[in-house]
């Protein structure tokens, strides 16, 4: 999802962009499983940044399926890095995710609380990343997707209101995501300055998913009736969930010399996305 938007916009950039993965829109296919196999697409592609989008991301299925969140999350990484890191200049961006951390307030990168077989599988899969330079981005994000089939949790939201179908927005999971805009903004300079290490990418003043709703269906000027409050820790989910995942993005911001934008801007900032604006 997050590739449809990344890629054109690095295009746009004045970057050469060769999309992999497993559709009718991608330049090559390849499974990064197979170790043999990804090395061939490296040497004959000779890419000077890899950005990692490959993962598997449904919660509850990782917890099923452990092999398979291994098979996407670290395996696959471990193939990458296993012939990238044979080039000196050639530079990884891994994206990561918030799910690593549960803790009230804003967390810092040194904050890990692994709960789930998806995050102790995302969390290994930043430890190969790391065996070359690469810059790891825990990150969350929302906004308009281009997939055909999978949408975005503002899509989702946008669409139950409009719908006025009844959902239940959980004011005990806190969240600072980051318009996929944006990220591909935040990607572009981290692929342009190549500085490596593990680094927290969201929006300032996060809130619970139970207020980014509101704040969405404010924004958009819509009824957010339909949207009953509850507790994440109240539903009977396979997968444990952590509940804290607001994140310090100080770090990043230091280092690349940037501030990031306050979750309600971005939030407006969907707004004028959805009504065509750029």
């Amino acid at each position: 999802m997050l590739g449809r938007t990344l890629a054109p916009y690095l295009e746009e950039k004045g970057h050469t962009v060769i999309r992999h993965g497993h559709s009718n829109i991608v330049d090559i296919v390849c499974d990064l499983t197979d170790r043999l196999a990804t090395e061939s697409m490296l040497k004959s592609t000779l890419p000077d940044c890899v950005v990692n989008l490959v993962a598997a991301t449904n919660v509850d299925e990782c917890e099923r399926d452990p092999h398979k969140a291994y098979l996407l999350n670290v395996l696959s990484v471990e193939n990458l890095v296993s012939e990238l890191g044979k080039r000196k200049k050639t530079f990884l961006v891994q994206i990561s995710t918030d799910q690593l951390y549960d803790s009230q307030g804003e967390n810092g990168e040194d904050n890990v609380c692994l709960k789930n077989t998806y995050a102790l599988s995302k969390y290994a899969g930043e430890l190969a990343a790391l065996r070359m330079q690469a810059s790891v981005l825990r990150t969350n994000f929302f906004g308009p997707s281009k997939h055909p089939i999978r949408k975005s949790f503002s899509d989702w939201v946008i669409d139950n209101f409009r719908a006025e179908k009844a959902f239940t927005g959980f004011t005990d999971v806190n969240v600072s995501p980051i318009l996929m805009n944006t990220l591909s903004k935040v990607i572009d300079m981290v692929i342009c300055q190549k500085t490596s290490g593990i680094f927290n990418v969201g929006s300032r003043n996060g809130m619970s998913k139970a207020e980014f709703a509101e704040a969405i269906a404010y924004t958009f000027g819509l009824s957010s009736s339909c949207m009953r409050k509850g507790r994440a820790i109240d539903v009977a989910l396979e997968a444990r969930r952590p509940n804290g995942m607001s994140m310090s993005c100080s770090k990043f911001e230091r280092t690349f010399g940037i501030l990031l934008p306050n979750l309600i801007d971005e939030i407006k900032l969907l707004r004028s996305l959805s009504n065509g604006g750029i």
